[in-house]
């Protein structure tokens, strides 16, 4: 996006928006990790404690059965899903590679795996489940669903092509928003995912996993969004503006401190691992 589209963008996001009121429907947690999460995600999970605006359920890890993993959601009181239980395979059975630049072999399964996790509607007992990324820190109250039933989707100005242009393989007729709603979260809705698995797969007899996964352009580093794939689908909604900083590891500090540096001008955070390599 250009410097005077992102300039817009943030006068549009500090416009007034009427208040939110939250649904008391409980809501499910579901993070997908691998090991080198586990250093971010406890400022992770104390946004989400902080800043959910709805009774939580149960939050549930989906990672690897790997030791350190283990022990940590043994210490936070976190429900353990083992991310092979999840579809009965593992990621690397997606067999997601691509070429870059340089010619040397990239394995994205692992990524597509986890956007299959929070699309499958498998994990939790509750019909809404909040999707959030380890590396993501709400430091301001959110609203995932409203009083009416509305899923609030936060919005950002990522401008991703080959995103689109697989939703037009899979979906062509689905119109696009203006904004993205790639933002490190969103919540699910089961009844919501089950006409989007139907859409997806019409009149085959492939499953939606199949489908997706032949769309995908192996040529390109990042072909698919679960994000922009669900929050174009659902049609009743509430859009938002994200406000999210994106810092180094450098940045790291307590919860406290983290908001009252950020709260004033944001309203998440974000630690990307590969800004840091």
């Amino acid at each position: 996006m250009s410097q005077r589209r992102k300039i817009r963008y943030r006068l549009f996001a500090w416009r007034w928006f009427p208040k939110l009121k939250p649904s008391h429907e409980p809501i499910d947690v579901v993070i997908p990790i691998i090991a080198k999460d586990l250093h971010i995600l406890p400022l992770c999970l104390e946004g989400v404690r902080r800043c959910v605006a709805h009774p939580i359920q149960q939050v549930y890890i989906v990672a690897p059965a790997e030791q350190e993993i283990l022990q940590f959601c043994q210490q936070y009181d976190l429900q353990f899903v083992d991310e092979t239980s999840v579809f009965g395979f593992t990621p690397q059975s997606l067999g997601i590679k691509f070429q870059d630049e340089k010619g040397q072999v990239r394995d994205r399964s692992g990524w597509l795996f986890q956007q299959f996790v929070k699309l499958s509607g498998k994990i939790g007992t509750c019909r809404y489940y909040l999707c959030i990324d380890a590396d993501h820190v709400l430091i301001r109250p959110h609203v995932f669903l409203t009083e009416e039933q509305k899923t609030v989707f936060y919005m950002s100005y990522e401008e991703h092509q080959p995103y689109y242009d697989n939703i037009h393989r899979l979906m062509p007729d689905l119109p696009l928003d203006t904004l993205s709603y790639v933002d490190h979260k969103m919540l699910f809705d089961k009844e919501q995912l089950k006409k989007l698995h139907e859409a997806l797969t019409g009149d085959s007899d492939k499953s939606w996993m199949q489908v997706v996964k032949e769309s995908y352009d192996p040529r390109t580093h990042a072909g698919f969004s679960e994000f922009e794939l669900y929050g174009n689908f659902v049609q009743e909604k509430e859009r938002r503006p994200w406000l999210q900083k994106r810092l180094s590891y450098k940045k790291l500090a307590d919860y406290d401190t983290l908001q009252r540096k950020w709260k004033g001008s944001r309203w998440s955070l974000t630690f990307p691992d590969y800004i840091n390599k």
